[in-house]
């Protein structure tokens, strides 16, 4: 038996080389529905050829022992009763030889070179190749389909019909409780830690890809650069306000006017439009894309935890997702306190600061607002796994939020952008995952509190520089108006007569 199964160790070695972690996605998961079919029909063979049951012999043993009678093998030769004693005496031995294996043995010996083959499929690190969540669920439900397909276990058919009398519908689950003895799952066995790793593999490549892409440094020295002229205070608060900043605008009912034929915006939309305003492009910009990888990669979860181990693998990467995401907006966080550190020691050395540096000051707390009060999906991630389960638009009311919420929070953070809707609510789950999403507490980590605290005394000192510049420069332009007002530096009094009233007709 142990010569059987090193032989069809060989094989799994040899389709293995038909693919690498460097292939696509579909080529490794052939690669590995065919090792699954190998590993399968030789725990089947093993069943057949060695395996007691009931009181019929195994196949080996039928084959070895059920040789024809002696007197048609020595036929027609010189001295043929010596020969036939002599093979009649091998017999025999041979007989006392080939004992029955244990099932436990047989058992045993499986599991063992079960691992080793598992040893085997993650040497290969063939699921490096599989690039996201939702492939990894695809990949899982066509190995899964491998593994209950009577179609692999063709040639076990017959035997196991014998066993149990009748057709069998899923054969592995009859081989498994025949030959190994055991209901645990083969997925179990062999792919599940694989998978799980590899998940947390892309989440944690994901939110690399974002903490790259978001270059806050280069856009706060963008928008110094955009308001470097504007050291004049008249000038810079007469700036347009495309760069953002500007929250009060014209009314769209005034804007368009109630003859011009369109239909008035509801004050979502109009509000909707104030904060994009508000924001500017760039803010918006940065906001969209810390939030809409946020809801890719949650969703890209959701997609792998919709499986028979739910339950599980929520367990473990629920709280990974949310560590990762803690780290990714910390480190955003951290980036945007160095600048502003920069921005109070360049303050410090100069008599007042300059409309670039509250400039500055200003678009890093509209980034913090924006995290603070519009995102959606941080909260989300954050939150308790639950609301994961009914998705965003049901679920807004009840969302922790970083901080407590206007009266539009919950509607703005909807229709903040049209565009990115959530499809958590209408991707349909089925029951294991809705199950393990429900079961979980409701409970934020703590890790929402901590970056509560963090972006609130953030945009403490981002507002404080502007408050000090605007104290500053308000209390030097009154100083200025009150030297230059003549009636200040009259000697006499007033009186009533001097001032002169125009005659009304």
């Amino acid at each position: 038996m142990g010569l059987f199964l090193e032989s069809r160790k060989s094989w799994i070695l040899q389709v293995f080389g038909n693919a690498g972690p460097g292939d696509a996605s579909s080529l490794v998961v052939s690669v590995l529905c065919d090792v699954l079919g190998i590993i399968q029909v030789t725990v089947g063979q093993v069943g057949e050829l060695f395996l007691q049951v009931l009181n019929d012999m195994p196949l080996f043993y039928k084959v070895i022992l059920g040789s024809p009678p002696a007197s048609q093998l020595f036929g027609g030769i010189p001295n043929p009763d010596e020969e036939v004693r002599l093979w009649k005496s091998f017999r025999d031995r041979l007989e006392s030889i080939m004992v029955m294996l244990d099932k436990r043995y047989i058992a045993d010996t499986c599991f063992t070179w079960l691992r080793e083959c598992v040893s085997k499929i993650s040497g290969r690190n063939l699921t490096d190749a599989i690039g996201s969540g939702q492939d990894l669920a695809s990949a899982e439900k066509s190995i899964r389909e491998t593994m209950e397909s009577k179609q692999v276990l063709q040639e076990s058919l017959e035997w196991l019909k014998s066993v149990f009398g009748s057709e069998i519908e899923l054969p592995w689950s009859r081989i498994r409780e025949l030959v190994l003895e055991d209901d645990s799952d083969l997925w179990d066995e062999i792919f599940e830690y694989a998978f799980v790793g590899r998940m947390k593999s892309i989440i944690d490549l994901r939110f690399r890809e974002l903490t790259g892409a978001i270059d806050v440094v280069n856009s706060i020295s963008a928008v110094g650069e955009l308001f470097t002229k504007l050291d004049d205070v008249q000038m810079y608060l007469n700036r347009p306000s495309t760069a953002g900043g500007v929250w009060f605008l014209e009314s769209n009912a005034r804007k368009t006017g109630v003859a011009s034929g369109f239909k008035v915006q509801p004050e979502e939309s109009e509000f909707h439009s104030c904060l994009n305003a508000y924001f500017g492009p760039e803010v918006s910009r940065i906001r969209d894309a810390v939030d809409d990888s946020c809801q890719s990669i949650l969703e890209d979860l959701l997609s792998f935890i919709e499986s028979p181990k739910a339950s599980q693998r929520l367990k473990d990467l629920a709280p990974y997702l949310q560590s990762k995401c803690y780290e990714c907006v910390s480190s955003i966080l951290m980036t945007l306190k160095k600048e502003l550190d920069s921005l109070y020691a360049s303050a410090e050395n100069s008599e007042s600061p300059s409309a670039v540096t509250v400039e500055k000051s200003l678009f890093i707390g509209r980034i913090l607002f924006a995290f603070q009060n519009h995102s959606k999906h941080i909260p989300l991630i954050l939150g308790s796994p639950r609301f994961w389960a009914s998705g965003n638009a049901s679920a807004v009311g009840k969302l922790p939020s970083l901080v407590k919420q206007s009266r539009f929070a919950s509607d703005s953070a909807i229709c903040d952008s049209p565009g990115r809707q959530s499809s958590l609510g209408s991707k349909k789950k089925n029951s294991s995952s809705i199950a393990a999403l429900l079961g979980v507490k409701e409970g934020a980590s703590p890790e929402l509190e901590e970056l509560n605290k963090t972006i609130g005394d953030l945009s403490i000192r981002a507002y404080n520089l502007w408050i000090l510049w605007l104290s500053d420069e308000l209390s030097a332009t009154v100083s200025r108006d009150l030297k230059q007002d003549d009636a200040l530096s009259l000697s006499a009094p007033w009186r009533v007569s001097d001032i002169h009233l125009p005659l009304i007709a």
